[in-house]
This record gives C-alpha cells, structure tokens and sequence, in this order.
C-alpha cells in the first residue's frame, strides 16, 4: 500500500516540476533559434508546438 502510495506521489511530483522546466526550455530555444535565424525555423515551430503540449499537459495538472 505505502509502496503504490510513494510511486504515485513520486510521479506526480516529478509530473509537477519536469513539465513547466520542459516548457521553459523549449521556449527559450524556440526564441534563440528565431532571433538567430530572424524568423520562424521548421525546429522553432516544433519548439513552439511542443510548448503548447506542456502548456495542456499543466492544466490538465
């Protein structure tokens, strides 16, 4: 019981803090790969839709 308990706490956890670092870092990269390329790249767009992932991904938290 304590053991399923730790699992799923730990989980959630690592689900709360994992999820908004990855969508920081995706969105910085996003902007540096845009600023040094002056525009939108097929990766910044990637970037950009992954960040989006992370954003329903954090209200669905």
């Amino acid at each position: 019981m304590w053991a399923f308990l730790g699992r799923r706490v730990r989980t959630l956890v690592i689900a709360v803090v994992l999820i908004p670092v990855v969508g920081w870092v995706a969105r910085k990269l996003a902007d540096r790969q845009e600023s040094k390329h002056g525009g939108p790249t097929t990766l910044s767009r990637g970037l950009r839709s992954a960040d989006g992932l992370v954003q329903k991904a954090r209200r669905l938290f």
